[in-house]
């Protein structure tokens, strides 16, 4: 795309390959910026699983009557699926952000291809 730009003669493509250009950059910087986001949300997700289950535990030994089980034990358990749920959304979320610049950068290129200069 690069060298197209360069030796293009239509303004029409230039533009197009110049929005081509700009939406390429802006995709790599996404694409590392998601992919430190889903690393930090993996491992926070995972401090929020071994922290249920710890919880979870303490219920199990509980409903077993080998322990007690606080009001506070529930209200965390609810509090960290919350977190969870969140946590795995906002994953979610970041990976859709990156799959849609990759298919704004197909469309345009997908312009400039189906395009007649």
């Amino acid at each position: 795309m690069h060298d197209r730009f360069h030796t293009a003669k239509s303004s029409g493509e230039r533009a197009i390959l110049s929005m081509a250009l700009q939406t390429f950059l802006e995709l790599q910087r996404r694409r590392q910026e998601t992919y430190e986001r889903v690393r930090e949300l993996s491992r926070q997700i995972q401090g929020s699983e071994r922290q249920i289950s710890l919880v979870n535990q303490r219920v199990d030994h509980w409903v077993r009557g080998l322990g007690t089980c606080t009001e506070s034990d529930v209200r965390l358990i609810a509090v960290l699926g919350d977190t969870l749920a969140a946590q795995e959304a906002r994953l979610r979320n970041s990976k859709q952000e990156l799959v849609d610049a990759e298919q704004r950068l197909v469309q345009i290129v997908g312009l400039w291809a189906t395009s007649r200069f």
